[in-house]
Order: structure tokens, then C-alpha cells, then sequence
């Protein structure tokens, strides 16, 4: 079966990841072998953001037919700032969605029943765009500071309690670099193959200070599902997860034009040189780990640090509550390596 993809576009901003907006669906369908009689068993994934190269590795495995092959038919629905890919998970709008750890943490605390298979990058990817004359992040105290609403949930915390900083400093980000460019003193949050790809271009001056070299421990872009699908299909999503892997070894590190084509197709304001740029940055940052390592891997220590840090923040007890929020029986069943 040939894959389709549709496409509404978006309206236009700078800042943020893409820098302009399209929502749209990529969706692809297929038969699980060549030659296969079963029919294609269907799965929704709901991102969350707008197309764009860090996403890339789901667009590729739907364009080369990697879920096809697994006998998975593939729905990517993009997101956007006004989306909340929780509360479609939980609402059954999707069976799966793109989430940061530390929110699917506070969501196992609050009795949430949702549960993640796997991670895109090893490291948090997120970090502040800053003036030349920002060091580091704790000179950072005392700045206005521009974040999302999911910050205050993720990151934000972290950086209050390590470097002091407080919420009048915190105002919210409309994904708008013209504040920063104008305020010589603020610093605006960024994920590291957008905003600085905004600021190159455009010419003015930057700093990019990422989250994970000052010592924040968590995963960017997780595979987050019910418990209920978990417990129902894990045969189904370890084949999601093995034709990730493969999309996203084909996206970084081979032939990127077919996921390209289709991030395009779903926003077409992304242009090429975007693209090229962010995988270029994220393959220079190691951002799915090291060579000869798995893709899509998680470990126990790495969550160990994420739950303590949780718990921390939020100033409450650690009893080990949080390992709820992750599974590696999955991720444990993956061969797929990083190449050099």
C-alpha cells in the first residue's frame, strides 16, 4: 500500500525549533511483510511540535516504509504550542505521543496510568539562547527569562532550585525571537538545532547554553504510551520502536531526502537548509547517543536521576514511585546500533 501525505499550512512566527508553523498529518499505510495477508494494524502517534528535522526520524521510517515492513500502519500528528499530547493519550485520541520524562513522571505521581518505551536522544536538548555576555546559567539569576507552559513542569523547577532563580523572572514564550532581539538582557528557552538556526541566519550574536552540560539528567523526545496498550500490544510497539530506530538511523546518519519530503509535505514552511542544518547538530552533539550504542535506549541510572530530580523539585518524598513511569522490557529487544 502507498503512503499519503497530507498537509494544511500553518501561520508564520520566528522562533522555535521550525520557526513556522503547519499542522498536518503524515500518515502512511501498509501490509507487515511483502507478501503478507495480514492486514496493517494501525497506531497514531500525536508529536509534540510541528514537523521539523528532530522529529525526523518517525517522518523517515513512515516514507521508506520501515512501519510498513513491521506490518504497522502509521498516523504522525503533529502538535504545536497549543497541544496538550498528554491529555490526547489519556483521552484515547492517540495511542502514543512525544513527551519529555520528567512530565511523564509528575503525570505516574499524580496516578496517571501512562508509561515510556523509549527515547529519541540520550540528553536533554533543550537549553536558553543568551547574549554573548551570559557565561553560563547561573548568570542567568535575575534576567528575564521567556519558557512554554510545559517548562514550568520539566525544566524549570531544576533551574530554580540549582541556580536560584525565581518565577518574576519567568515570563511566557510565544516561540518569538524579535523580545530577544530587542532586550539585551533576556534569555529565551531553545531546543538546540532551532532558535540558534534562527539567530546564524539572521545574523545576531548568541550564546546557546545546553540544560544537560550544567548537570540536568533527562531524555528528550520519549515514546510515551497507556499502560493499558503496554499490557494489550507490547508485541505491537516493540515493532513501532524497532522501525523508529531504523528511521532514525536512516535520518541522521544515511539518506535523509525521503523523511525530509515528508516533513516538508506535513509543514511545508520548514525549508531544506533547515533541516540539513539541525542534523548536523544533532549528529555533532551525539544527541542519540554514541557510536556502536543502541537507538531508542534507556537505563535505570539515567531514570534514577530523572525521579530523584523529580522528586526533588517538587519537594517531596522519594519512595520510588516514579519508576513507574518507564518500562526497558522493550527497549532491552532492540539491536538497531548508532554507526561511527
Amino acid at each position: 500500500m502507498a503512503s499519503v501525505v497530507s498537509h494544511s499550512p500553518g501561520g508564520r512566527s520566528i522562533g522555535r525549533r521550525s520557526l513556522l508553523a503547519g499542522m498536518a498529518a503524515a500518515t502512511v499505510a501498509g501490509a507487515r511483510r511483502a507478501g503478507a495477508a495480514e492486514a496493517a494494524e494501525p497506531l497514531t502517534l500525536a508529536t509534540n511540535w510541528y514537523a521539523q528535522a528532530e522529529l525526523g526520524g518517525f517522518y523517515s521510517a513512515v516514507a521508506t516504509g520501515c512501519y510498513q515492513r513491521q506490518g504497522l500502519a502509521v498516523t504522525i500528528r503533529s502538535g504545536g504550542p497549543q497541544v496538550n499530547a498528554m491529555q490526547l493519550l489519556l483521552g484515547g485520541q492517540c495511542d502514543m505521543i512525544i513527551a519529555q520524562p520528567e512530565a511523564v513522571v509528575t503525570a505516574v505521581l499524580n496516578g496517571l496510568p501512562v508509561v515510556t518505551i523509549g527515547a529519541t536522544f540520550q540528553k536533554c536538548m533543550t537549553g536558553f539562547l543568551v547574549h554573548p555576555d551570559i557565561a553560563d546559567l547561573a548568570a542567568l539569576k535575575g534576567h528575564p527569562i521567556l519558557i512554554s507552559t510545559e517548562a514550568r513542569a520539566t525544566y524549570w523547577p531544576w533551574l530554580r532550585r540549582t541556580f536560584g532563580y525565581s518565577d518574576a523572572q519567568a515570563s511566557v514564550y510565544t516561540f518569538n525571537m524579535q523580545p530577544f532581539v530587542h532586550d539585551p538582557a533576556m534569555a529565551i528557552q531553545s531546543f538546540i538545532s532551532s532558535e540558534p538556526y534562527a539567530a546564524e541566519r539572521q545574523g545576531i550574536p548568541f550564546r546557546f547554553l545546553l540544560f544537560d552540560d550544567a548537570g540536568y539528567p533527562s531524555y528528550s523526545n520519549a515514546v510515551v504510551v497507556s499502560r493499558r496498550l503496554l499490557e494489550q500490544r507490547p508485541d505491537m510497539l516493540l515493532r513501532f520502536l524497532r522501525a523508529s530506530a531504523e528511521g532514525w538511523i536512516d535520518y541522521l546518519h544515511g539518506d535523509a531526502r525521503p523523511g525530509d519530503a515528508a516533513i516538508r509535505a506535513d509543514n511545508p514552511n520548514v525549508t531544506a537548509d533547515h533541516l540539513a542544518w539541525s542534523r548536523a547538530r544533532l549528529r555533532a552533539v551525539h544527541g542519540m547517543g554514541p557510536a556502536g550504542g543502541l537507538a531508542m535506549a534507556m537505563d535505570d541510572h539515567q531514570w534514577g536521576r530523572i525521579g530523584t530530580m523529580v522528586c526533588q523539585t517538587a519537594g517531596i518524598a522519594d519512595t520510588g514511585r516514579w519508576k513507574g513511569a518507564y518500562t526497558l522490557d522493550l527497549v532491552r529487544q532492540l539491536t538497531a546500533t548508532l554507526p561511527a
